[in-house]
């Protein structure tokens, strides 16, 4: 009779367990500003604990999110941004989002090194934008970074007793990273080798995503063919 209860106390406690972990779940739909149309396979990451989720085909996605924490948003071609989860979010049922596509304006800006990649653009012309009225922020010198990722960037120019611009460069670099993963292990990529597509590919991409330390180790587009067929024989045997 005991271990009847017991496992009887112990299942309730796991359903309410797994029903509290749900009800932090929210939706949300990703669109380009100008056109509202949905950005697909972006990457959306909860600041606060690390987890990062992709947008499906709808620009839809899921993410564990208690208040006040800060979702950022990061996608090939669009300017990086962030929403905090307060009460102007609280009420809705999902959480309507956009994000402004970069246009590579880089006004006055030289760029003398050639061949660069999408990526490479896109980080000049964010940098640009995000930095110029946080920290008084001006373009270097252009030079590609040792590791292969983004612009080489020489922070001793700002001071490290200001506490915003810091902060502003950890988030910055963080979303960059997410960036850098979206360049480097595209949608088009994982299709053309996995023949995955829609919520399949999504769910794929989002559960086997890469580390960006991975790919700055491994720059080969062969490299990343096989880091997705090992990855796909574990998708298929769940």
């Amino acid at each position: 009779m005991f271990m009847r209860y017991g496992f009887l106390i112990v299942t309730v406690f796991c359903f309410l367990f797994v029903n509290a972990q749900k009800k932090n779940d929210r939706w949300g739909y990703l669109r380009d500003s100008v056109t509202h149309e949905p950005i697909v396979l972006a990457s959306v990451t909860n600041l606060n604990t690390k987890n990062t989720v992709m947008t499906s085909v709808t620009g839809r996605f899921k993410i564990e999110l208690k208040e006040n924490q800060v979702l950022s948003f990061a996608a090939v071609g669009y300017h990086f941004d962030t929403i905090q989860y307060n009460n102007s979010h609280l009420g809705k049922d999902t959480i309507d989002l956009f994000l402004s596509p970069l246009t590579h304006s880089l006004g006055n800006v030289t760029v003398t090194a050639r061949g660069m990649s999408r990526y490479q653009l896109d980080s000049i012309e964010r940098r640009k934008e995000y930095l110029q009225d946080i920290v008084n922020y001006t373009i270097p010198t252009i030079s590609k970074a040792n590791s292969g990722a983004g612009i080489a960037l020489n922070l001793d120019r700002f001071s490290r007793h200001e506490k915003n611009k810091r902060r502003a460069f950890t988030f910055f670099e963080s979303n960059e990273k997410e960036a850098y993963i979206n360049y480097r292990f595209p949608a088009a990529m994982v299709t053309k080798y996995s023949g995955l597509m829609a919520d399949d590919l999504q769910q794929f991409m989002q559960q086997y995503r890469p580390s960006v330390e991975w790919l700055r180790a491994n720059k080969e587009e062969e490299a990343i063919k096989y880091y997705i067929n090992d990855k796909l024989k574990l998708f298929f045997n769940r």
